[in-house]
């Protein structure tokens, strides 16, 4: 036979064998992001020499100029860097997801300090599943209104995703109680939920793990944690401190882009015949404005979220005459203007605060509500709590005094350690009962000694920022608070 006619015949063999026996490989594409806290347009970055780069409608763009079957995913944390996250309490940010459209999203620990009442809220409103696999309300139920896991389709793949929420990598798969909810442990709900993706025909499974914001996870902690569960595919972290991918036993793990200033696009390099990933390949896409542009349909969605927020932060609730910082040597006089606030409002004996629950300090002059914002972004309430005066003087040397503020209360010190406490009317009577106001997120832990120790306690369901404005709206003007409340000998 000829060289020709034997070439000829081997072309005949392949087109026969159809279209799989020339495919080399397959590949899926999927974005990544977390953290973007309510960062929903375009800004100066300072990570990026302080070019103009981030935001969805940048985002989306290059989004839709990926030409492989593909899907994006976010980790979580929607709206703890901005007033305007705040305000919306993560709308925004969800409406941008769904419109470039994310195939999911994963709640994130910072977006706990919603209620159980505003998530169920923002997920009723998503276009998308909403994930958060190991949490619970405080009832040990499952919130309905979220997702324990969903199947998405990138091309003819079924790409699993689950999600789980780690409160302490250096304490890991141990049930968490928080103000509203619980995070059950990590090993159990991954189990539930790769068996569940296993029986629906995923090809690929893929975990949203979202870190404590507060705490690092290093990749001891994924080899620790992914030898213990089932097998997962790939874990996509919003862990900041993962600088590339690796290989944890048999899954991948690899970081997301953060703070919508980056996107992370993760090739998934597929065996055809059976599905199963072989290789991710991994890069951190900073979002330019000037390479990629910006979609114009996501641009009017985030041009009303402004417009709604600039009117409502730019309403003046009071005036201050001098300036009050978040910090002054060992004072914050921003949590000691708070705490004389809960006192005066809650009507209490004392109130307590934490010298971390302010933000920012406020300027001199005008203050806005973007300045409460700005001040106080947690979403904590004021708790009212019963306690007796020897059970109160227990509690206060159970709390490091450095880490506190107080009104109506003044405590005396010796070489930095708790001695003793006084009123305004003297030395803590041992059976007499005091009434406090404290801010929820200051007696969140079973183990506070202030709730440990209360005889009744009771949340007003009032924000600390709604106070704080209360009182700017009782008196025309304001000055900074008196000090002297902890004294050191």
């Amino acid at each position: 036979m000829t060289r020709p006619a034997l070439l000829k015949n081997a072309l005949l063999a392949l087109l026969l064998l159809g279209p799989g026996a020339c495919a080399k490989k397959e590949q899926v594409v999927i974005f990544a992001t977390a953290r973007t806290q309510g960062r929903l347009w375009v800004r100066e970055e300072p990570s990026l020499k302080n070019e103009r780069a981030g935001g969805f409608a940048v985002f989306k763009r290059l989004y839709d100029q990926e030409t492989l079957p593909k899907l994006a995913l976010d980790a979580g944390n929607w709206f703890s860097a901005t007033p305007e996250g705040w305000l919306t309490r993560g709308r925004s940010t969800i409406d941008c997801l769904g419109a470039v459209p994310y195939g999911a999203a994963a709640a994130g620990q910072e977006d706990l300090s919603l209620s159980p009442k505003d998530l169920q809220k923002l997920a009723e409103a998503s276009t998308i599943p909403l994930l958060a696999s190991n949490l619970y309300l405080k009832s040990n139920k499952k919130p309905d209104y979220l997702r324990s896991h969903v199947i998405l389709r990138a091309g003819r793949r079924k790409i699993g995703v689950f999600s789980l929420m780690i409160s302490s990598p250096a304490k890991p798969n141990r049930a968490k109680y928080l103000v509203n909810y619980k995070l059950e442990k990590e090993t159990y709900e991954a189990e539930k939920a790769v068996k569940a993706l296993k029986d629906g025909g995923a090809d690929v499974i893929v975990l949203l793990l979202g870190v404590n914001p507060k705490e690092k996870a290093g990749p001891e902690f994924y080899r620790e944690f992914l030898s213990k569960g089932p097998r997962i595919d790939l874990v996509i972290t919003d862990e900041p401190t993962l600088k590339k991918p690796f290989k944890a036993g048999r899954a991948w793990v690899a970081g997301a882009g953060l703070e919508a200033a980056f996107a992370a696009r993760l090739v998934l390099d597929l065996e055809p015949s059976t599905g199963r990933l072989k290789n991710v390949g991994w890069k951190k896409l900073p979002l330019y404005l000037e390479k990629y542009g910006q979609d114009q349909g996501l641009l009017k969605i985030i041009a009303g979220h402004r417009k709604a927020a600039t009117a409502h932060f730019s309403r003046r609730v009071g005036l201050l005459t001098e300036a009050v910082p978040a910090r002054r040597d060992a004072r914050s006089p921003a949590a000691e203007f708070a705490a004389d606030c809960m006192r005066r409002w809650a009507k209490t004996n004392a109130a307590i605060i934490s010298l971390n629950e302010p933000a920012a300090g406020f300027s001199s002059g005008t203050v806005t509500v973007g300045d409460l914002y700005s001040a106080f972004p947690l979403d904590s309430s004021v708790v009212f709590v019963k306690i007796r005066g020897d059970d109160l003087e227990r509690a206060l040397a159970g709390i490091p005094p450095n880490d506190i503020a107080v009104s109506g209360l003044k405590l005396f010190l010796k070489d930095g350690v708790y001695e003793r406490a006084e009123t305004d009317s003297g030395p803590l009577v041992p059976g007499h009962i005091y009434r406090l106001a404290v801010p929820d997120s200051f007696v969140g832990g079973r183990d506070n000694p202030i709730l440990s120790s209360a005889m009744e306690f009771a949340n007003s369901r009032r924000y600390l920022r709604e106070v704080v404005g209360w009182c700017f709206s009782r008196q025309r003007s304001f000055s900074r608070p008196e000090g002297e409340r902890i004294v050191r000998n």
